[in-house]
């Protein structure tokens, strides 16, 4: 059973969420899925760390989708757990829950109705209440308070019905119930669903509707708007479950009088309601029961155990009653298959069961136009071993196999197939039958047969560092890592030159044998995307069924997620084969008999090896973080050695194994003792909410562009804050950037830009904002501020207005950035008076923008920059970071509206060591920069690229900041292979030393003109009088009649000069580059030294923060197991 609005609550399904993989892995993917259609993450509020049960819970783009994630999320658990629902009964919003898992239709198809409805109801309904009365469901009808002022909604049983009403009209009612004793409750819905008010959204959702193709349910479905089983559901129907009253009374009896035997009715949804309403509609002396799994005051793993005994006695009863039924030992092992892939093929396979299954034989005969049978028996034409015939060769006899498997009755507890294998897999989970797989199969096998120019080949004996160290000492970055086979067996894919030239190489190091494969294409490698693409397209064509039994997918070696079947087998054909996590997966889940089912035996053998090995020893159910829980298109993985591209890489976790004694210590400790924690767990809920955010996680702005367009959109797709660098840019630049962004970003994807304070040049600020502004722009990163300027308050209190609720709505965030006390009490604070109304004579804001921006502070978040890349202050978080919290804890406290100002950290983070240090300090969030440069997105040029992969922690230096030359400010830069930073520090000294160019030595003059500007001085100072003349001239004429002002602009034109020479890769001025980075990029590069992230050209800006993120939980999960010893 399912419920609907009224029954959800904050934190609804957190101990699952925590312990259960299934049903995190949903959540997971359909909170994705509705952030993909334009909402924001559903569980980020669901789980906000500063929110309980007890707390309002009524916003319908949260709430609705809410209830439908976590109730299809605990179906697919409970599939997992081999529990099936003989009938499937849903009550309102529970009714597209219902349909979901009945494959009425699909998970994506009912996430866009809610969606869709939601943007609907709350663009034209009447906001409204729906209260639950429990009293005698005839009172609607006897009295006429109700009559008059609301509509019935619902009746649950005899005695518990439900209105539905505008709220005044409501309040009527409850001023009547309170007099006449009548216990009632208001639900915390925020419209009058099933009444007349929803009217309104009737036309625009029915049309959304008119578009759908409604499928036969798989299982019985029970309607509450019919009160009776429905066999066709037509798309009209989803409209009157909004509509119409909840008949739940009707449907339970309904299902009574059908089942003589009684039912077991298990309540899915997040209470436990409709539980207590089936068991109140429970003649005397029926056998039924009713289960509750979650509910807001116990664990929902505890209502998981009762259901999962109950389910035990009531199989263990059939069994017992069935007419010839054979005892079942309780003992008896979970199966688990495994279907080979291309390479087990081999002539006369499959000999003796075409005519076991003729009708199978004749269906593949028809699809592929040629006789199956002859082809795997004969194969005269010796076509076996081409990849157009063998896949579908090894798709049939595979499927054959399985049908005869199948007649034994055998229930499966997982099924995996390796590479072409995983196909069969998903035909023994009922996907699609066999002649859709089939299809599938023959166009997979011929876009693959249709690749060429590539080479595979065989490691074996060589462990993945170092096979990950062969590719990056000899720069093989053209070479893919394409299986991961476990017990020391990869494939590598890659152009057939550089595959054949590395057989040398690897036998050198080691390798007990290097075997070329006999294929044309470098399989399950990047080079595989023209075919990726176009299968993609043909995937699109077919619908596919929820999975009867859980598949683990080949590309994350975890269970799939629910609607990602597409999406999978796509991918498949990119990425690399994870057999190695497929094999730990299982062998994690405890007593499993695993049997290969096809041709030969050589997984069978390989599984031999990785158990002979210990490779994977038997535990525990593995949680989600230890499977690859995260979204599969992610290409780094924290646990088992990742691969980036398709090129290997050994584990970048890199943490130690606790003592023994802090793994017994964490293994006798009970479940809610453990620290269990995940990338996207860390740090602060409220900012990930507040930004739309997968990760706690920002990806800082780098000037002139470095953080680039391409490194803002990535980054924005996988659920990651970025700003685009637009310090040092003309204005014309920054709007195409924002146009490329937005041309791009077209979801709600997170993203913002930087603003970047000018002390000099206020005009730039006030430039930059009038830009912002015009497009739209809702978040800013605020840098180098050392004071809150006229620009910068003119953007945060643009727009502001009172909403519905009284608090005051922000139009425009800002994120600020400090390392002093004095700056952070400014951005903490509502803007500066003075400047406000200085704003509103010059008409630059409205006089209720003022009134407002005194409620409001400056900053929605403050970054604590600590010794960073660029300008910096030197200062050591530990000491920083402790302070601005508590000041931040102090100074909110003025603010009536609730702010959360959240704390992030910046400055030297490039490790899990690092970001984990930060984290248990207080941070909210975590702000990378240095290691963001050194990407493929980021926009410095390759040859700076090239040198800053190569630098360690001691190669940067501090040098006069060239914006700030004057005032002697700092910004840390590269010195590793540069002699900027001793040249900047020259040019200083001589400014100090000298009030003008005149007074510098002649021989010292001649050397820096020879040397540092390659030109003579004054031929710069015309250049920088010319620029001026059109931008600032009162700085020339402040130039001519002040000497050492002349000096500072023509030495100012080395520090511009300089970043351009390496923004652009000048290679003939390499000694003159100026590249802003901190030591986080050094210990970057040792974390993932001998990995292929080694090379920049595999490092991507998402994958490094997923990464990152991953491995500095699994860091702390570490630690506190040992600290806990």
């Amino acid at each position: 059973m399912f419920s609907g609005q009224g029954s959800h609550y904050y934190g609804m399904g957190r101990g699952l969420f925590e312990t259960h993989p299934v049903f995190r892995a949903s959540l997971q993917s359909l909170d994705s899925l509705f952030q993909e259609l334009g909402g924001p993450s559903v569980l980020s509020e669901i789980y906000r760390g500063d929110r309980t049960a007890a707390d309002w819970f009524d916003r319908l783009c949260f709430s609705h989708p809410a209830i439908f994630m976590i109730e299809l999320a605990l179906f697919e658990a409970l599939k997992a757990e081999g529990i099936e629902a003989d009938c499937l009964l849903g009550a309102s919003l529970g009714e597209y829950t219902a349909a979901a898992a009945a494959g009425v239709l699909s998970a994506e198809e009912i996430a866009r109705c809610i969606a869709h409805q939601v943007k609907i109801i709350e663009a034209l309904c009447p906001r409204g209440t729906m209260l639950a009365v429990l009293g005698d469901a005839r009172m609607f009808e006897r009295e006429q308070v109700f009559r008059d002022n609301a509509e019935l909604a619902a009746v649950n049983f005899d005695n518990h019905f439900v209105v539905s009403g505008l709220s005044d009209d409501v309040s009527r009612i409850v001023a009547w119930l309170d007099s006449a004793r009548v216990v009632h409750q208001r639900l915390p819905v925020a419209y009058p669903f099933h009444s007349r008010w929803m009217d309104v959204a009737a036309d625009p959702y029915r049309r959304h509707l008119a578009s759908l193709t409604a499928r036969k349910p798989s299982v019985p479905l029970m309607s509450c708007e019919t009160a009776g089983l429905v066999d066709v559901l037509e798309p009209a129907h989803f409209w009157r479950i909004v509509r119409a009253p909840i008949r739940f009374r009707e449907a339970v009896r309904a299902l009574e009088e059908a089942q003589d035997d009684g039912c077991l009715y298990v309540d899915l949804g997040p209470t436990g309601t409709l539980a207590s309403f089936a068991k109140h509609n429970l003649k005397s002396g029926s056998r039924s029961e009713a289960i509750t799994v979650l509910s807001p005051f116990s664990p929902g793993s505890k209502g998981l155990g009762r259901l999962k005994e109950a389910h035990r006695r009531d199989r263990s009863d059939q069994r017992s009653s069935a007419r010839g039924a054979q005892p079942v030992s309780r003992e008896e092992k979970r199966k688990v298959y495994l279907f080979p892939g291309q390479g087990s093929q081999a002539r006369g396979m499959g000999a003796e069961l075409f005519k076991e299954f003729p009708e199978l034989t004749a269906t593949a005969d028809r699809v592929l136009g040629y006789s199956i049978e002859r082809l795997c028996r004969e194969d005269p034409e010796r076509q076996l071993d081409q990849t157009q015939f063998t896949q579908p060769a090894l798709f049939v006899v595979n499927a054959l196999l399985l049908a005869r498997r199948r007649q034994s009755g055998e229930r499966l507890a997982f099924v995996a197939g390796h590479s072409l294998g995983e196909y069969n897999a998903l035909l023994a989970a009922d996907a699609f039958d066999f002649e859709t797989g089939l299809r599938l199969v023959q166009e997979r096998a011929a876009l693959m047969a249709r690749a060429k120019d590539g080479g595979m080949a065989a490691v074996l004996g060589l462990d993945e560092a170092t096979v990950g160290k062969v590719l990056a000492d000899n720069r093989l970055d053209e070479i893919a890592l394409a299986n991961y086979n476990g017990a020391r067996q990869f494939i590598l894919a890659g152009p057939r030159e550089s595959v054949s030239r590395a057989q040398p190489l690897f036998l050198g190091a080691g390798a007990l044998a290097y075997v070329p494969l006999r294929v044309s294409g470098a399989f399950h490698s990047r080079y595989m995307e023209p075919a990726r693409r176009e299968f993609e397209g043909f995937l699109a064509g077919f619908d596919f069924r929820p999975l009867a039994v859980p598949v683990i997918a080949n590309v994350s070696g975890a269970p799939y997620e629910p609607g990602q079947i597409a999406r999978m087998l796509a991918e498949q054909l990119t990425k690399p084969v994870r057999w190695d996590r497929t094999l730990e997966f299982l062998l994690r889940q405890g007593d499993l008999e695993i049997e290969e089912v096809g041709p030969g035996d050589v997984l069978t053998k390989l599984l031999a090896k990785v158990r002979k090995a210990g490779a994977t020893a038997p535990g525990p159910a593995v949680r989600l973080e230890e499977q690859g829980g995260a979204p599969v298109d992610t290409a780094l993985r924290a646990t088992n050695g990742v691969a980036t591209n398709g090129v290997a890489q050994r584990s970048l976790a890199r943490v130690e194994t606790p003592p023994p004694a802090a793994q017994e210590a964490a293994r006798r400790a009970p479940d809610a003792a453990r620290p269990r924690l995940s990338a996207e767990s860390l740090g602060s809920a409220a900012f990930r909410q507040a930004y739309g955010l997968r990760y706690a996680y920002v990806c800082g702005a780098m000037f002139r562009g470095i953080a680039s367009e391409q490194l803002v959109v990535r980054a924005a797709r996988a659920g990651i804050l970025s700003f685009f660098g637009t310090g040092g840019l003309d204005m014309a630049r920054v709007e195409q950037a924002i146009a490329r962004i937005q041309g791009e970003l077209r979801a709600g994807e997170p993203y913002g830009m930087n603003l970047v304070h000018n002390p000099r040049l206020p005009s730039i600020e006030e430039e930059t904002v009038d830009v912002l502004l015009k497009h739209g722009i809702r978040n800013v990163e605020a840098a180098a501020f050392m004071q809150v300027t006229p620009a910068l308050v003119r953007y945060r209190l643009k727009g502001l207005r009172r909403g519905a609720g009284g608090a005051v709505e922000v139009r425009h965030r800002i994120l600020a950035k400090v390392s002093r006390p004095e700056i952070t009490e400014a951005f903490l604070a509502p803007a500066p008076e003075r400047i406000v109304q200085r704003l509103v004579q010059d008409g630059r804001l409205t006089a209720e923008e003022a009134r407002l921006g005194a409620e409001v502070p400056m900053a929605d978040d403050l970054c604590v920059e600590a010794d960073s890349g660029g300008r910096t202050e030197h200062r050591s978080p530990i000491v920083l970071l402790p302070t601005i919290l508590r000041l931040r804890d102090r100074l909110v406290e003025r603010y009536r509206g609730g702010f959360k100002i959240c704390v992030g950290a910046a400055g030297g983070i490039g490790t899990p060591e690092a970001a984990a240090a930060v984290f248990v300090l207080g941070a909210d969030f975590i702000l990378t920069g240095s290691i963001n440069q050194c990407t493929v997105e980021s926009g410095v040029s390759s040859v700076v690229k090239d040198t800053l992969e190569q630098v360690n922690i001691q190669d940067t230096d501090y040098a006069p900041a060239g914006d700030m030359f004057e005032m002697g400010a700092k910004v840390q830069v590269l010195r590793k292979s540069v002699l900027f930073p001793a040249r900047a520090k020259k040019l200083y000294e001589l400014y100090r030393q000298h009030g003008s160019l005149d007074e510098i030595d002649p021989e010292v003059r001649a050397k820096i003109e020879q040397r540092y500007f390659r030109r003579s001085l004054d031929e710069v100072y015309r250049e920088i009088r010319e620029r001026l003349l059109r931008e600032d001239p009162r700085e020339i004429e402040k130039a001519d009649q002040d000497p050492k002002h002349k000096m500072a602009l023509v030495f100012r034109w080395y520090f511009g000069h300089s970043l351009r020479l390496a923004i652009e890769g000048d290679e003939g001025s390499r000694v003159d580059h100026q590249v802003h980075c901190g030591p986080a990029l050094g210990a970057f590069n040792q974390w993932v030294k001998g990995t292929a992230l080694a090379s920049w050209r595999n490092r991507h800006v998402d994958e490094i923060a997923q990464e990152l993120m991953r491995s500095t939980a699994e860091y702390l999960n570490q630690r506190f197991a040992a600290l806990i010893a």
